[in-house]
């Protein structure tokens, strides 16, 4: 005798990938339930025979003490799950995660923009910026991190090679690359005012070390930049190099000619004095012997 479940729900207990095929069957009918041996989920036929599946609520809390209670008495609670909890001083939810202690005890912890003084990041996985410590005696060694970006607080060392103990400010950001091909770790420190690039062998010996001063290291200094020399050059009015080269190029020119001239001038005019002198006496002599 055939039995008609048109009516009624029933559940299965099969692969995601077969439930398509079970439909086409006529094993699986709509209203039925699927729970999915891989994926532990429930998929849920509708009456078009489409698959749907039910996703897990996120349960919903009003303090944080009623939350980890409740989850502690639940059978279903997991590490990595996600709740909610009202905020009283926002009348909000804000998102939580449960994590569970050393004994054993569920606890959750805020992840919500409302609560982001109270995420402690270096208990943040997969952080973009690793933050490490170091002193004057027990110094952070650069060339033993890993490759990454760093902010150090406090002390530390580019390599053995280098003696030099450094001090980190509040916003150094350090850059480490180990290079697999040359075996050499490549080092660049940021700070607010220059940037520093090191290249170190396997040994700890620097190859090579270049700084780069930024705009603001320049003009805390005191140093003055091409456009600052024009500008103030502009201000006093006064004539650029080029301007004075022709300048003098053209007092010499016409210093030249006028010395020229004057020389000529005197040299012509004694000349002819003396070519005119010479010619009266002559003139004057052959006068005398027309006379007799």
């Amino acid at each position: 005798m055939a039995y008609d479940y048109t009516n009624h729900s029933r559940f299965f207990y099969a692969s995601s990938r077969e439930i398509e095929d079970y439909i086409n069957q006529g094993v699986v009918n709509k209203w039925d339930l699927v729970l999915c041996q891989d994926t532990k989920e429930f998929m849920l036929i509708t009456d078009k025979l489409e698959m749907v599946p039910i996703k897990s609520k996120v349960y919903r809390y009003t303090t944080v003490a009623e939350a980890e209670a409740a989850l502690n008495d639940a059978s279903d609670t997991y590490q990595g799950q996600m709740v909610s909890i009202l905020s009283l001083a926002t009348g909000s939810y804000q998102a939580y995660i449960v994590n569970k202690n050393n004994a054993g005890r569920f606890y959750v912890s805020p992840i919500s923009v409302y609560n982001a003084s109270d995420i402690d990041y270096n208990e943040i996985g997969h952080r973009p910026i690793e933050q490490i410590s170091g002193n004057i005696e027990n110094p952070v060694m650069l060339t033993d991190l890993s490759d990454g970006l760093y902010k150090i607080e406090g002390a530390y060392k580019v390599s053995t090679g280098l003696k030099t103990i450094f001090q980190t400010r509040n916003g150094d950001i350090i850059s480490v690359t180990h290079e697999n091909e040359t075996g050499n770790t490549a080092i660049k420190v940021i700070t607010s005012s220059s940037i520093t690039d090191y290249l170190i062998d396997n040994t700890g010996g620097v190859i090579d070390r270049g700084t780069y001063i930024t705009k603001e290291w320049i003009e805390r200094q005191g140093y003055m930049t091409s456009d600052d020399m024009d500008a103030k050059l502009d201000a006093l009015n006064v004539i650029t190099r080029d301007e004075a080269v022709s300048y003098i190029q053209e007092l010499i020119r016409e210093s030249v000619e006028q010395t020229v001239n004057d020389v000529f001038d005197d040299t012509f005019n004694e000349r002819f004095d003396t070519r005119l002198r010479q010619q009266l006496v002559m003139e004057e002599q052959q006068n005398i012997r027309n006379l007799f």
